[in-house]
């Protein structure tokens, strides 16, 4: 297997790699959507009130809708990215073929396109949950590590199942990172395939101008004799 095969193969992996991962984004999220009845918990804020049953979260302000519903849809974008360019890259592979200008140029766009729109989206998930996890280890809570509140009744008069909450956006984190890792490995592999485009080019232009050089110094050389 020549190297550009080793090249294309080694996308392939990363690529259904990156499908698996999304996965873990999408999924978790959407999930945890459904069990907090539509709310997102990214960027929360409330105060806890004590009371002799308990502390709870009151005069809670949930976080934007579009945090979370965007990081699901970035999460099915580079699901569905991700296995049509496993497909067709396994097709090239099987083939014997090359991609061309035209189709690594694009691929370059879109690995660079995609890992920049997950790299925000991981922070937003990150520093979002972050928020959240400060609002339930509040001193007044009680609750000393995030994923704690999980198993304490935090809310009052609420349809909410809260009980899994840390786990789905751990999972909805990980997914996220090591997504933007290797779509930006995807990325930089797309960039060097293009300059080698680029070099080859170069070359054979090179080729072709000491070719018509030689030629027209045979030429003259003719010429005289």
């Amino acid at each position: 297997m020549g190297i550009p095969n080793m090249f294309a193969l080694a996308q392939v992996i990363l690529y259904i790699v990156t499908f698996i991962l999304s996965f873990f984004v999408c999924v978790p999220a959407g999930v945890n959507v459904d069990d907090f009845n539509g709310h997102c918990l990214l960027y929360a804020s409330g105060d806890w009130t004590v009371e002799q049953s308990g502390p709870f979260i009151g005069n809670i302000s949930w976080g934007q809708d579009s945090a979370c519903n965007f990081t699901i849809f970035i999460g099915v974008m580079s699901l569905m990215m991700a296995l049509f360019y496993s497909f067709w890259t396994s097709i090239l592979l099987a083939r014997g073929m090359e991609s061309s200008w035209l189709d690594s140029f694009l691929n370059l766009i879109v690995n660079s396109a995609m890992s920049i729109c997950i790299f925000s989206t991981a922070l937003t998930v990150s520093v979002g949950f972050h928020d959240w996890c400060e609002l339930i280890t509040d001193a007044k809570s009680g609750i000393e590590r995030c994923e704690d509140g999980q198993y304490r009744a935090i809310f009052r008069d609420v349809n909410i199942q809260h009980s899994h909450y840390f786990t789905q956006w751990q999972c909805a984190q990980f997914g996220i990172w090591f997504s933007w890792m290797t779509w930006l490995i995807l990325a930089v592999m797309s960039l060097v395939r293009m300059y080698n485009f680029h070099r080859q080019e170069a070359f054979s232009v090179s080729i072709n101008r000491e070719r018509q050089r030689l030629l027209q110094k045979v030429g003259h050389g003719t010429e005289q004799a």
